[in-house]
């Protein structure tokens, strides 16, 4: 009852994970054991090959794609939790909606935990897109999200989830020009259906989705927001969140109580997003 109940209060609160490149989840041994699921390299948004008025119909020899044995690893090497206990004597005084309240604050923190760790990670979150566009702690304007659309439109990205993350200063910003501005309030007058998005979503600006977050890695003054589609990271959750509890003896007689979940992510294709400096 309590991992259900701390599941809905992570889910409200989380606005990174949801984002992210699901698809390979499936690829971990199908018992959930295990670690690492390797990808082998292949080529994906590039060109096809043709044959011309010179060639055509003449049964000429193909041209392969180049093979490749490399494999990139996406490995669950994260453990997020959240813990507390109490002495065993004071369990029975504790009111429903108390422990209710300590309950939806583990999942809360494990939530805003992962986000910030997607967003701020060097290596394989948000922190490590490149180019950069935009200017530390300035405000976003209409020129650097169509900076975004391009990039994303010359590498082939997908129109489909493209996603555009901002901190609550950062979407303040994009509020003060008014194209961006009708936008968003398109949600709000039936154009856009914003039932079924995750927390933290705003509306519609060019073909990103806009979502705020308040664990964006901080630059020098301003904030890291992120534009990008979603397979540029993949992510695989192997525990789900859950609670558990136990009568600890040794230590003295407490009962503990501990909410957690595992999981991994990987930066899979490197032109698919870009750093969105901003306030």
């Amino acid at each position: 009852m309590w991992s259900d109940k701390a599941s809905v209060t992570y889910r409200s609160n989380l606005v990174n994970e949801p984002l992210l490149d699901h698809s390979w989840e499936p690829e971990l041994a199908g018992t959930g054991r295990g670690n690492t699921v390797n990808v082998f390299g292949f080529t994906q948004n590039n060109a096809a090959r043709s044959r011309t008025s010179t060639n055509f119909g003449t049964g000429a020899a193909v041209t392969f794609d180049a093979n490749t044995e490399g494999q990139t690893q996406i490995v669950v090497n994260r453990w997020y939790y959240k813990a507390y206990r109490f002495p065993v004597e004071l369990e029975p005084q504790f009111t429903p909606s108390y422990l209710g309240r300590l309950t939806d604050g583990a999942g809360k923190a494990v939530a805003l935990q992962e986000d910030a760790d997607i967003a701020s990670d060097s290596t394989n979150g948000y922190a490590a897109f490149v180019p950069s566009v935009g200017t530390d702690n300035v405000d976003i304007v209409l020129v650097d999200l169509l900076t975004h659309q391009t990039n994303l439109d010359n590498a082939n990205a997908d129109k489909t989830d493209r996603f555009l993350v901002v901190s609550p200063a950062s979407l303040m910003s994009m509020l003060q020009i008014e194209e961006i501005r009708n936008s968003l309030y398109g949600k709000s007058i039936g154009n856009l259906d914003a039932g079924n998005k995750t927390a933290g979503y705003q509306g519609q600006v060019l073909n990103f989705g806009v979502y705020e977050s308040n664990n964006l890695a901080a630059g020098t003054a301003g904030k890291k927001n992120a534009a990008f589609q979603r397979e540029a990271i993949a992510y695989i959750g192997q525990i789900k969140l859950a609670m558990k509890s136990i009568l600890d003896i040794v230590n003295g007689t407490f009962m503990e109580y501990i909410t957690y979940k595992t999981c991994g992510f990987k930066i899979m294709k490197t032109t698919f997003g870009d750093l969105a400096l901003g306030k």
